[in-house]
């Protein structure tokens, strides 16, 4: 049996999935805070001291590190909501983006405000204050991205090689034969979803933002419902036996047992399916030149 390693390639949808999951978010608010910590206490930030006000009993650097707690507490309150939200409703990577920026300039926007305040108001110089606390907010937040990535990207290679260990503890051996082929789907986040034998898939349908996997299991057929788009599946199953035939879905051409016409175009019958699969207009040559290259009788133009 083979088992395909997972893809890894990263896209803006698996991006935002994995740093909107919890776990993901409570390990990038506590670096950031450890960082926060480790700036007030060891880097001891004499740049921002020079907008602090001299004529207070506070010291600059308790000034300053009002501000920056004042911008973390910010960064937190806005990854919580972001929580809620992502449990009522997934944000789309662009959204997501947005809300990304939206949420630094707002954490900048407290800061300054805060230093701001603290220093004596018209006293202090905006824009200066401005570029050096959006060049901090940026270096402290830089570690705890890179630091979550890394960790998430060890998660799924370990949960990997756990799904090869046990196959290899099932079946002895990776090796594919020609008559156990086996077909993996990935969901959006790029995560092993189903695996099945070819021979078993009879077609792939379009729901929106899922596909429904239609498969035989003990000769009978079930559904799979798999958060993708019919768009990826046709990329990543090019040049195999499962085809695009219409705009809603693919067909397993290795299980098809009759291609008729009728008024409004092809069908396909598939084995083990009580239903035809259409095939469109801009579909029908790849789907008949399959056909015609796979017949012992030539085409017609082939003749001589």
């Amino acid at each position: 049996m083979k088992q395909n390693y997972v893809d890894q390639t990263l896209n803006l949808d698996s991006i935002r999935r994995f740093l909107s999951r919890h776990e993901s978010i409570f390990l990038f608010l506590a670096l950031s805070l450890v960082l926060t910590i480790l700036l007030v206490v060891l880097g001891q930030p004499t740049v921002l001291t020079e907008f602090t006000s001299q004529q207070t009993t506070m010291t600059p650097l308790g000034q300053v590190s009002i501000g920056l707690t004042s911008g973390f507490f910010t960064l937190v309150i806005s990854r919580m909501v972001l929580l809620l939200v992502n449990r009522w409703r997934e944000l789309s990577p662009i959204a997501f983006g947005i809300w990304l920026i939206t949420e630094m300039l707002l954490c900048v926007s407290v800061m300054v405000l805060v230093l701001w305040g603290l220093g004596g108001g018209g006293q202090v110089e905006l824009a200066p204050l401005v570029a050096y606390i959006v060049l901090g907010f940026i270096g402290i937040l830089l570690i705890p991205y890179v630091i979550t990535f890394l960790v998430y990207r060890t998660h799924e290679m370990q949960q990997e090689i756990l799904r090869l260990r046990q196959l290899v503890d099932t079946h002895g051996s990776l090796a594919p034969t020609a008559t156990d082929a086996i077909i993996n789907f990935y969901d959006k986040g790029n995560r092993l979803a189903f695996s099945t034998k070819k021979s078993n898939v009879l077609y792939i349908e379009a729901a929106d933002n899922y596909v429904n996997i239609h498969y035989t299991n003990d000769e009978k057929e079930e559904t799979f419902i798999l958060h993708n788009s019919l768009k990826e599946m046709e990329k990543r199953f090019a040049n195999t036996s499962l085809v695009r035939c219409h705009r809603g879905y693919m067909v397993n051409v290795d299980n098809v047992k009759l291609m008729r016409k009728e008024n409004l175009g092809l069908m396909l019958e598939l084995v083990r399916s009580t239903k035809p699969i259409p095939v469109s207009k801009s579909y029908a040559k790849p789907i008949t030149q399959h056909f015609a290259s796979n017949t012992e009788i030539p085409l017609p133009n082939e003749q001589k």
